[in-house]
């Protein structure tokens, strides 16, 4: 019983560990992202026709802006910490770690 007790526990810190890494993670995108929009719309008042990555025309962007794949995989992060996203199942990785034991013996 102790041992399962364990378990759990590491479990539950590698969770709110997981889920502070991803808060990092959206913090980071978030003042990143702020920072280059306040210094891009900087110097276009000063450059003019100053081309980033982010611009965009009548057909739309001219380049693949990278707030957009960085939000792709800040999704995928979210799904991941979340569970929301979880191939395995819950007790996948429980059941894996028994089999290699067993194997061992």
């Amino acid at each position: 019983m102790e041992n399962l007790t364990e378990k759990k526990m590491i479990r539950a810190k590698q969770k709110v560990e997981d889920i502070k890494k991803f808060y990092k993670h959206l913090v980071s995108y978030i003042l990143v992202n702020l920072f280059l929009t306040f210094v891009w719309s900087f110097s276009f008042k000063l450059f003019g026709d100053f081309i980033v990555s982010n611009q965009f025309d009548e057909d739309g962007f001219k380049y693949i802006p990278f707030w957009l794949i960085w939000g792709i995989f800040l999704v995928f992060d979210a799904l991941k910490t979340f569970d929301i996203l979880n191939f395995h199942g819950k007790d996948w990785e429980e059941i894996k770690i028994e089999e290699f034991m067993k194997e061992e013996k």
